[in-house]
């Protein structure tokens, strides 16, 4: 009798042994990469794609709702965004990972910088995602281009791919320096000397007054200097002790003697705005447009950069390990990187981001846009901007830079 139930036993379980099996072998399926966009298409067909990014840019939300999520439903995909900072997202990824799981809620994420250091450290990103795979990568980008091949010095080994691109600008009041715009470290100093308590910056963690000073090292000390120094805070002390010099010799002559700084880039702009200083900094290209678009800024901002050079960096998507819907990731970077979404993106409504391409291979439409934006709004025109654009140095200097600047500068006798 025993042998007889055990019989009807399994004839009643393996139905769902087979059934158990096929779940596994489509789950297994679903966290492979497609081998080409055009199977990627056919297979995203129907699905929903979740985007996790940083959902404190209105600006960023609303071209993500109004633009991407309209041209993924004409590709019969739903676009689901979901606001999240990166810090949150890792966290989730790496519990994810150290519980074994194999699938989770998250198909594309906006990372760049150390966190893309420390998702690729441990383990948390599917790829290789090749340029084969995004279209619109291969037509748009040089595969040789620094910033597609590392993320602030760190390989991207096929890991992510570029979404936006971002460079420091210095944005001056053309009635307060009358035209004659502080393009260097040595102009700059001069220029406060002469006119005590017209400058400042951000305090650092503050990422806008942290590239400040980054720029600040590479002007006086170099990138190579800095980038070729070990990560420690022995080794980075002992490259930018001469920023650092120079930092404190401007100090005395910033806004309230540099006793205290701005501690956003919100208050930076109002005393901008209201004439209390003459410059303004910010990482966004189109600063000065979107501002004066706001009102905030009137036709007295005037874009510029330092003669060698200003600090930039590229932001990225990348598909985490654990994605149920690979293809349609795929299909949603390759949307967001299409030459209708990234012109798009240049509209002031949507934050006027430029976009990563090449700049020999940017379509005219958008260099013109770019341009005619230098002749109305003041900013730099696209191909100065690629001229004077400098690399990053690793995600892991930052912030011993920025201790460095808390001790020996803002902390400073």
């Amino acid at each position: 009798m025993r042998g007889k139930k055990l019989l009807v036993l399994l004839a009643f379980l393996m139905p769902i042994f087979i059934l158990a099996g096929c779940s596994s072998n489509k789950d297994s399926e679903t966290q492979k990469l497609p081998n080409s966009y055009k199977s990627a298409l056919k297979e995203a067909k129907g699905e929903t794609v979740t985007y996790y990014g940083f959902g404190g840019s209105d600006t960023q939300n609303l071209w993500i709702d109004k633009v991407v999520t309209p041209m993924m439903k004409d590709k019969g995909i739903t676009l689901k965004r979901v606001p999240m900072d990166i810090d949150t997202i890792l966290n989730k990824l790496t519990t994810e990972k150290e519980a074994g799981k194999t699938s989770g809620n998250m198909d594309v994420v906006w990372i760049n910088g150390e966190n893309f250091y420390n998702a690729k450290k441990l383990g948390l990103l599917a790829g290789p995602v090749k340029s084969s795979l995004i279209p619109n990568m291969q037509k748009y980008m040089d595969p040789n281009d620094p910033d597609v091949t590392k993320d602030m010095s760190t390989p991207v080994d096929h890991l992510e791919i570029p979404y936006g691109n971002a460079q420091l600008v210095m944005i001056g009041s053309k009635s307060m320096f009358k035209g004659d715009y502080p393009t260097s470290a040595d102009k700059l100093m001069t220029w406060a000397k002469a006119n005590p308590g017209k400058l400042t910056y951000v305090a650092p963690p503050d990422f806008t007054g942290s590239a400040f000073i980054r720029n600040i090292i590479y002007e006086t000390v170099g990138y190579k200097k800095l980038n070729d120094a070990p990560a420690t805070k022995e080794g980075v002390y002992k490259v930018i002790k001469p920023s650092l010099d120079y930092l404190n010799e401007i100090k005395p002559y910033l806004w309230q003697q540099g006793k205290t700084y701005p501690k956003t880039t919100a208050q930076l702009d109002k005393m901008f705005a209201d004439h209390q200083v003459a410059m303004d900094f910010s990482y966004n290209q189109m600063y000065a447009a979107t501002q004066k678009q706001d009102g905030q800024f009137t036709d007295d901002a005037q874009s510029f950069v330092f003669d060698k050079g200003t600090v930039g960096n590229f932001n990225y998507l990348a598909i985490p390990k654990t994605s149920k819907q690979k293809a349609a990731a795929i299909v949603l970077i390759n949307t967001m990187l299409s030459e209708k979404a990234q012109t798009a993106r240049l509209s002031l409504k949507y934050g006027a981001v430029v976009s990563p391409y090449s700049a020999d291979k940017m379509p005219s439409a958008m260099t013109d846009k770019l341009n005619n934006s230098d002749d109305t709004n003041n900013t730099v025109p696209v191909n100065d901007l690629a001229k004077k654009r400098l690399p990053e140095v690793s995600g892991k200097k930052i912030p011993i830079i920025e201790q460095l600047w808390k001790e020996h500068v803002l902390n400073a006798d």
